[in-house]
């Protein structure tokens, strides 16, 4: 738990998460920054560009990302080794035409929501055209031999501001750490019992708002609120005295189902865009 509160309103330094991806859950203050797909691609399959050995973004790992430059406007990117690669440039000269993307510059928006939208064939179109064009073959001469493109395109990730990537509207919270869940549990339940009988058969989860997302490094404020300290006759309003946060993981949804109609297990895949890691801050 955090230190007790000087008797004012009082930030919090967050924890830099992933510089690439994306927190989607609320309570305080959740840490968002942009999102991460994982496809299956051959671990050999390297890039002409220069990618440190250590990077977290060889051409193995692509995450989707919305970026700006200072007096520009906001567009998509995905992360490949120390650099940027500005989509919505790619696009408008017309590296995704004969794809589904080829139409309006759906990289050209302040979120990846859109895009999401489209579902796995256009993730899947949009993930093969970027590894040609990236990858160390004939077929990424368009871009590698193109140096007012790559002048345009390749970005340094130290010249950009990473955004939030997404507009969430709200999200499930699935309680799926037995350790977690048994610990809570002991706190009040049985000690010898923590878990509810249908803990082990159940996906418990709940559902609530996403207000509070903001991307890493940005400060995490208490909350304030009425709370009864054992020393005060009275409960008082001031800011939380404790706060506790986990490291979870969160998955993006991109097409949604049907009211009333359920998503079997096994077509679940077809709807998750990307996987990313964040901080949960409970008062």
């Amino acid at each position: 738990m955090l230190p007790d509160p000087p008797k004012k309103d009082y930030n919090l330094k967050g924890v830099e998460t992933f510089r690439w991806n994306v927190s989607c859950e609320e309570r305080v203050t959740a840490r968002v920054t942009p999102t991460l797909r994982l496809i299956a691609m051959p671990a050999k399959l390297s890039s002409w560009l220069p990618i440190p050995p250590d990077s977290d973004f060889p051409l193995q790992n692509l995450p989707y990302g919305v970026f700006r430059r200072q007096g520009e406007r906001p567009r998509v990117g995905v992360a490949i080794g120390a650099m940027v690669l500005d989509l919505a440039a790619l696009h408008t000269v017309g590296h995704f035409a004969g794809t589904s993307l080829g139409g309006e510059n759906i990289f050209a928006r302040d979120s990846l929501n859109d895009f999401m939208a489209l579902g796995r064939a256009a993730w899947s179109e949009a993930r093969a055209r970027i590894t040609e064009l990236l990858a160390d073959d004939r077929r990424a001469a368009a871009l590698r031999d193109d140096a007012d493109l790559r002048a345009a395109a390749l970005i340094p990730q130290a010249q950009v501001e990473m955004l939030r990537p997404a507009r969430i509207g709200d999200y499930s919270d699935f309680y799926a750490s037995e350790h977690h869940a048994a610990n809570v549990g002991k706190m009040f339940r049985d000690p010898n019992h923590p878990l509810l009988p249908n803990w082990k058969h159940l996906p418990v989860g709940y559902h609530g708002r996403a207000s509070s997302i903001v991307v890493s490094g940005v400060d995490v404020i208490r909350p304030r609120g009425q709370i009864k300290p054992p020393d005060s006759p009275q409960p008082v309003f001031e800011a939380t005295r404790e706060l506790d946060f986990e490291l979870e993981m969160g998955f993006f949804i991109g097409p949604g189902n049907a009211l009333g109609t359920p998503i079997p297990a096994r077509e679940a895949r077809e709807h998750i865009f990307g996987l990313v890691l964040l901080n949960d801050w409970s008062a």
